[in-house]
């Protein structure tokens, strides 16, 4: 059987356009592929993605030409190509460079045509989802699975989705900027606020880590996970002694997820001073609840502690027991 997939473009004038995307021969014998492989797939994905872009491109240049102002046609200084880095590969784009119009009293003689278009040269899903599993495994592992699954470009490697990785960190640290880090507004005016959903549940700990680069030293991490019946749930973590604004970071989260200034909010935690002052600090109506896991850690220690007692000072070991049990 042959099979033939096509993309019909349609302009908004009602002009259509259509054209080849792959020819794929199947065979329905026995041992024969079933539907697409995951090369046919990776084509399909990467020859569609060619096309579109470059019909979108081609729709953009085209209809931008000429200027704003004046509605004369710009000159053409000269033609080069954008790498534009995708999911299903890198697309080159004809890009024109065009020299400004008399009316635009520009400093500059000439401009890229697709610079405002594409100020960035890597697709935000490509970003995203480097971003996503280079947090939940090594980057290598990133990079392979990457290759594995879809037609991304060969010259991909760890340290790329690295530098990816850390570019979409700081320009999310910048997003903080100007945020607040506490409840703005006055208490009396809270209280005619639209009533809140359910109360929302954070649980936060904090836990150390070894320094990749100084073996022998370990740094403190806050990582906490919050809970609201209006959206799914966020995490959120920061290193304790190189985060300068904890309380913001913690504070955009919630209000990401609809937290109002009379919303109830019930956090677990370890009850530690770093943890609790973040807390009260932040939300000082709020509940605050030792979570059991680090309940049992401690009531665990001291059982151990009276089961050693117990060899040495039978009676004082039983009378911790007692105390314990009640």
């Amino acid at each position: 059987m042959h099979f033939k997939i096509q993309v019909v473009i349609e302009e908004a004038s009602g002009e259509t356009t259509t054209e080849d995307i792959i020819h794929l021969d199947k065979r329905c014998e026995s041992g024969s592929t079933l539907g697409l492989s995951l090369l046919e797939s990776k084509q399909l994905l990467q020859t569609l993605q060619k096309t579109m872009v470059l019909s979108q491109a081609e729709r953009y240049s085209t209809s931008h030409q000429d200027c704003p102002c004046c509605h004369k046609k710009r000159t053409i200084k000269s033609y080069h190509t954008i790498q534009f880095r995708t999911l299903f590969g890198i697309i080159s784009i004809p890009n024109m460079r065009l020299y400004h119009c008399a009316c635009a009293h520009s400093s500059k003689k000439s401009f890229s045509l697709l610079s405002e278009w594409l100020p960035e040269h890597t697709s935000p899903e490509l970003l995203y989802i480097e971003t996503k599993w280079a947090s939940l495994m090594s980057y290598g592992s990133t990079a392979d699975l990457l290759h594995d699954v879809l037609p991304v470009n060969q010259s991909l490697n760890p340290a790329t989705v690295r530098n990816h990785l850390h570019k979409v960190a700081e320009r999310q640290e910048a997003e903080l900027e100007g945020k607040p880090d506490h409840l703005s507004g006055c208490p009396r005016d809270w209280g005619e606020l639209p009533k809140p959903e359910k109360p929302m549940t954070v649980g936060i700990d904090g836990g150390y880590v070894r320094n990749w680069h100084e073996k022998n030293t370990n740094f403190e991490v806050i990582a906490g996970k919050s809970f609201s019946t209006a959206q799914s749930s966020k995490r959120f973590s920061f290193v304790q002694k190189l985060e300068d604004k904890p309380r913001r970071r913690l504070m955009n989260v919630l209000t990401e997820q609809g937290m109002q200034a009379n919303q109830q909010i019930t956090f677990l935690s370890d009850g530690a001073d770093n943890v609790r002052d973040l807390q009260y600090y932040m939300y000082p109506e709020s509940e605050h609840i030792l979570d059991w896991f680090h309940v049992a850690m401690k009531l665990t220690v001291l059982n151990q502690f009276a089961k050693g007692m117990a060899h040495t000072d039978p009676d004082e070991g039983a009378e911790v027991t007692k105390v314990l049990s009640h």
